[in-house]
């Protein structure tokens, strides 16, 4: 699949994005100026050459992607009428705290510091990260509760294969180590062509079943 292709599947462009959530294109510049929404995921820049019958034709065209969603997100944002970049990271951690919540009730615990004393922190991080679309790139949707899969995943994958230097584990490990593994697969990115073996999906999910292997099916 081109590169073209998976932006146009995955992603929307920075009009699409507008459009569905009724916003002008200097109103949602605003509020990433204000730090309220991400900026975007890729940005392209084309050299286009063109042949027609009336001739040939040369251009350059720059294109802004939008995670799916980001339309979520705008639509908190204008649903809470925010203004304040304090008030849209309440949200945001608000969401992330849910979320991390309900995974602690399943039975996933995790000893890092990040996910226990400096839980709000790591959110703050977080929130950076979010704003400046380090997650409209690694995840599959830009999703808040993609966000928390990924971070809690990785840290739970490190802790449990000592950074991924363990040759063997044992059976608790296993277990454990199965569900990092189904939150990074519902969390990351399958990533475009030239960026698989650069990504988190390769090292985190790929690379992990067959060092240890495991099964997610």
């Amino acid at each position: 699949m081109s590169l073209t292709n998976y932006l146009s599947n995955h992603f929307y462009t920075e009009k699409e994005l507008c459009d569905l959530l009724r916003l002008e294109q200097t109103e949602l510049a605003s509020w990433q100026a204000n730090k309220l929404f991400p900026k975007p995921s890729y940005c392209i820049q084309n050299q286009i050459k063109c042949s027609s019958y009336l001739g040939f034709y040369e251009c350059e065209e720059f294109r802004d992607y939008y995670p799916k969603g980001a339309y979520q997100w705008g639509q908190l944002i204008q649903k809470h009428k925010v203004t304040q970049a304090s008030h849209a990271y309440e949200i945001f951690a608000q969401q992330y705290s849910t979320v991390l919540a309900k995974i602690v009730q399943q039975g996933v615990q995790c000893l890092s510091e990040a996910f226990n004393e400096e839980l709000d922190e790591h959110i703050q991080q977080s929130w950076q990260q979010f704003l400046c679309s380090k997650y409209g790139v690694i995840s599959q949707n830009g999703l808040v509760e993609e966000v928390v899969y990924i971070d809690l995943g990785r840290v739970l994958v490190d802790e449990i294969t000592e950074e991924r230097s363990k040759t063997s584990l044992q059976l608790e490990e296993r277990a454990l180590l199965i569900k990092a593994l189904k939150l990074l697969n519902r969390g990351l990115s399958h990533n475009a062509a030239h960026e698989k073996h650069e990504s988190l999906r390769y090292h985190y999910v790929d690379a992990i079943l067959q060092k240890y292997d495991l099964s997610i099916r």
